[in-house]
C-alpha cells in the first residue's frame, strides 16, 4: 500500500479541515507514514485518557483461544473496537465484547522470517517495507516512549472477549497520537474495506 498526502488529507474530519490544524495533522501523518520513530503515542507524563479504553489503545491483559493449545492466552493487543462501542457509561441489551489484534515484537516477526528460510535481503525488504507501513495486515509501532521495543500490530489476527472480563485483566500500555489514531483507522480501513476489489456482484443478466 502506498500512501500519499491527497489520500491522507480525504481521511481528515471536517473539524479539522481549517488550517493550521489540518496542516499540522497531515504533517504529521505525513511523517507516521514515512517511517517516523516519534509522534505515535500520547506522551505518557501528560495522558488524560489513562483510564478510558479507547480504539487504538494499547493494552495487556487480553484473553485470546489458542488453537495449538487448546488454551487461553495472555496477550498484548490493540483495542479494534469503537471507542463508544466499549465506554463503561454506554448501557447494552446484550453484554458487549471487546475486539482486539496482537501486539508482537518486530524482533519475533524477524524470527519467524527467518525459519521460514527467507534469505537475509528479503528480510530486510520485509522488515523495511513494515517500517514503512506498506503492509496492510501489519500497524508498524516504532520504539518510543511506552514501547520498549519495535512492534506490530497483526490485524489479520483479531480476537474478542467479554468486556467485563477485559476490564479487570487490562492494563493500559499507551493511548496513540491523534496522527497515530488516524493511520491506525487508514490502515485498519484499508486491511477491511477494499471496494475495488475487482470483483463483479452484479446480478447475471442486470444492466
Amino acid at each position: 500500500m502506498n500512501f500519499d498526502a491527497e489520500a491522507l488529507r480525504r481521511q481528515i474530519p471536517y473539524y479539522l479541515t481549517a488550517p493550521p490544524a489540518q496542516k499540522q495533522l497531515l504533517t504529521e501523518l505525513k511523517a507516521l507514514s514515512r517511517g517516523a520513530s516519534k509522534g505515535h503515542f500520547f506522551p505518557e507524563n501528560s495522558d488524560q485518557f489513562n483510564e478510558h479504553s479507547l480504539q487504538g489503545d494499547g493494552w495487556a491483559g487480553f484473553q485470546a483461544f489458542s488453537f495449538k493449545d487448546q488454551a487461553l492466552q495472555n496477550l498484548r493487543g490493540i483495542v479494534l473496537s469503537n471507542s463508544c462501542d466499549i465506554a463503561p457509561d454506554n448501557k447494552r441489551d446484550t453484554p458487549p465484547r471487546i475486539s482486539f489484534a496482537p501486539l508482537l515484537r518486530l524482533a519475533k516477526l524477524e524470527s519467524r522470517f527467518q525459519d521460514r528460510g527467507l534469505s537475509q535481503e528479503g528480510i530486510e525488504s520485509r522488515l523495511s517495507a513494515i517500517r514503512a507501513q506498506s503492509v496492510t495486515s501489519l500497524f508498524y509501532l516504532p520504539k518510543d516512549g511506552p514501547l520498549e521495543h519495535e512492534s506490530v500490530v497483526l490485524l489479520d489476527d483479531m480476537h474478542s472477549m467479554p468486556v467485563d472480563v477485559f476490564r479487570t485483566t487490562g492494563k493500559k500500555l499507551f493511548t496513540l497520537s491523534m496522527a497515530g489514531f488516524y493511520l491506525f483507522v487508514f490502515k485498519l480501513s484499508v486491511h477491511l474495506c477494499r471496494l475495488q476489489e475487482d470483483v463483479d456482484r452484479s446480478s447475471p443478466g442486470s444492466n
